[in-house]
């Protein structure tokens, strides 16, 4: 540790940090974007964007609805929403950074095999003798010690 330990002992530091981290990571994925060929168009989607048609999509996605989209402005609506991941794909913690960590997975498991899981069953410590006598319970412990043979 530091001679200042203000920071270490804050117990909001680390929210705090982990909140500016996203918030400049989104900002310079959203200025890529920007540079990119594809700027005209998304600004076009969402200055057009009908917004009858985004709160019923939202109120259906709410209720757990399978939505496809078949109108052209549910398309742009949809098109909005993969612009959005697009930009929060590198953005650690979004939930389409989950999503493309979870296809990553996938896609391994696919390519390698599933992976193996080695379990070990250990009993309980709260009914183990040597945890019942150094909690001074009344119960007393006597180890039966086998001899060499």
């Amino acid at each position: 540790m530091y001679n200042d330990k203000h920071f270490q002992m804050d117990n909001n530091f680390l929210f705090v940090a982990f909140s500016h981290e996203q918030t400049k990571a989104s900002t310079s994925q959203s200025f890529l974007l920007v540079d990119q060929n594809r700027f005209g168009s998304i600004t076009d989607r969402l200055l057009n964007l009908d917004q009858g048609v985004l709160t019923t999509i939202i109120k259906k996605m709410a209720w757990g609805e399978h939505i496809k989209p078949e109108s052209d402005a549910e398309k742009a609506c949809f098109q909005i929403i993969k612009d959005l991941d697009h930009v929060a794909g590198k953005v650690n913690g979004s939930t389409t950074s989950k999503k493309y960590m979870q296809n990553k997975i996938w896609s391994l498991i696919a390519w390698k095999s599933a992976p193996y899981f080695y379990v070990t069953l250990s009993p309980a410590n709260i009914q183990h003798p040597l945890c019942i006598y150094f909690a001074q319970t009344n119960k007393e412990f006597k180890p039966n010690i086998l001899s060499y043979n």
